[in-house]
């Protein structure tokens, strides 16, 4: 089982969830507070996430790639543009390795902890360039 030790890169590290699915969502929140993260921000939209965005600092996200109203394609832009980590997340992964610039792609069905360690590669990783 992960423990904080695990992770220690993601202790005190506010991180965004981008996710629609409420169970799934409370998953993040409950394994990102055990390694000493906090879920911030919780967005079922692009909107909402980026309005979240707007007004607070994050250190990383996790993004669900299909939120309420279609593709997380405009926040995964932003969290480029300003140099946020992140991990993609979505049951829709056929083909996405090609057209989505990010640092991990994970499946769903996938378990938090391997979210978790995923957040934790991308935060530890160089920044990705954003595209043109």
């Amino acid at each position: 089982m992960d423990n904080p030790i695990r992770h220690p890169n993601l202790n005190g590290k506010l991180i965004l969830v981008a996710e629609d699915e409420l169970a799934i969502a409370v998953d993040y929140y409950f394994e990102l507070k055990r390694t000493g993260a906090k879920a911030v921000g919780f967005s079922a939209t692009n909107e909402a996430a980026l309005y979240y965005l707007a007004d607070h600092e994050v250190d990383g996200a996790i993004v669900d790639y299909m939120l309420r109203e279609g593709t997380g394609d405009a926040l995964i832009h932003y969290l480029h543009e300003h140099n946020i980590p992140f991990v993609v997340v979505s049951g829709f992964i056929f083909d996405m390795r090609r057209r989505v610039l990010a640092p991990q792609i994970l499946e769903k069905p996938v378990a938090g902890t391997d979210v978790l360690r995923a957040l934790s590669q991308a935060i530890d990783a160089p920044c990705l360039e954003a595209s043109p």
